[in-house]
């Protein structure tokens, strides 16, 4: 017996699977709670918390040798207290604020009980419940940059006369 014939092969490629745009949307919103819920446990313990990416920077500008570094980038936290001391949760995507049945923030309380809101908004993420919200969010940011694109034209063609 071949070693290839005791494996389970299959039809699915990377590309095949990044093909849905709604799938990619909530994968998004996913990875960013991951990242909001791991930020409130740090809170809650009343440690420091930094998110870290990697950059890549030029170490010689004469040979152009470039290397790779850790950064710490600016961690935007979701949630915020109002005049009252409660805490709410605004969930952001694509620079904007996420309206869930045309609400923008969501009432969690005490900082108690923001990680388990933060979970179950990544389980309604998940399950699909936010594809219309995230979906208004992504279309508006399009609309902006759009907008956007024919201005920022305009003094260049001046330039060229």
């Amino acid at each position: 017996m071949s070693i290839l014939s005791s494996l389970t092969l299959s039809d699915a490629t990377k590309r095949t699977e990044n093909t849905d745009p709604k799938a990619n949307l909530r994968r998004k919103m996913a990875d960013s709670l991951d990242i909001q819920i791991a930020g409130a446990n740090a809170e809650i313990a009343g440690q420091h918390f930094a998110v870290e990416t990697e950059k890549w920077f030029t170490t010689d500008p004469a040979t152009g040798t470039k290397e790779r570094r850790k950064v710490q980038k600016v961690f935007r936290r979701m949630w915020f207290k109002d005049g009252t001391g409660r805490v709410m949760l605004e969930l952001r995507f694509a620079g904007k604020p996420l309206l869930i049945a045309g609400k923008p923030s969501i009432v969690v309380g005490g900082m108690e009980n923001l990680v388990p809101t933060l979970q179950a908004v990544k389980r309604a993420a998940l399950a699909s419940e936010l594809d219309v919200s995230l979906k208004a969010a992504l279309d508006s940011r399009k609309r902006t940059l759009k907008q956007k694109a024919p201005a920022a034209a305009a003094p260049a063609a001046k330039a060229g006369k």
